[in-house]
């Protein structure tokens, strides 16, 4: 649950660095930690932007 209940939706689109969702893009993309960390440097926090980062490469 959100520290805000107003707050809805967002997250889902956004990406951090933290282990589980590093290990989820790299289970989803097939690609090394290495790679999803850089991706996520170059391409910013967007998700959608991550995966097309990833799939480009």
């Amino acid at each position: 649950m959100a520290d805000n209940p107003r707050k809805k939706g967002r997250d889902r689109e956004l990406v951090s660095d933290q282990e589980h969702e590093v290990a989820y893009l790299m289970r989803t993309a097939k690609v090394t930690r290495q790679a999803v960390l850089k991706a996520i440097r170059e391409a910013g926090p967007n998700r959608e932007k991550v995966m097309e980062y990833l799939g480009k490469k």
